[in-house]
């Protein structure tokens, strides 16, 4: 944690996680956006292509769950943390909020689909919150 120079105690300080935040209408149109913007952010840190191509592929189905129940206006919004070694992806919604918010159909498609693609997947029904973290 601490060292000592001198008399001075001085903390080892990490860097803190670099943050992304993208808030979208919760409309079908956007989703492309957040695909695109996780796709940028997955180069970057040097994902291989087919890293690449899961972690769009999740946030896609993400994305996609998050718009249920279809034509509700509200926003998606998803935030990403670059990690050393991993990167987050937190999304909520506040489309639908007067319904429920996805059927079992939609549920089991998610986990099938995005089970293969990220390290961790995580639905938190009544906060409508996906969590993701794909490790690389």
């Amino acid at each position: 944690c601490c060292s000592t120079s001198r008399g001075w105690t001085t903390a080892r300080s990490t860097p803190a996680p670099d943050v992304i935040r993208l808030v979208l209408p919760a409309e079908p149109d956007y989703g492309r956006i957040a695909r695109i913007a996780a796709s940028s952010l997955a180069l970057r840190l040097g994902l291989t292509f087919a890293e690449i191509e899961d972690l769009r592929i999740a946030v896609d189905e993400t994305v996609i769950l998050l718009l249920r129940p279809e034509g509700d206006a509200g926003q998606i919004t998803l935030e990403f943390t670059v990690e050393p070694h991993s990167l987050s992806i937190d999304a909520t919604t506040t489309a639908g909020t007067a319904q429920h918010w996805f059927d079992a159909g939609a549920l089991s498609r998610f986990t099938e689909i995005v089970g293969d693609t990220v390290d961790v997947h995580e639905i938190d029904e009544a906060a409508r919150h996906v969590h993701l973290v794909k490790r690389y």
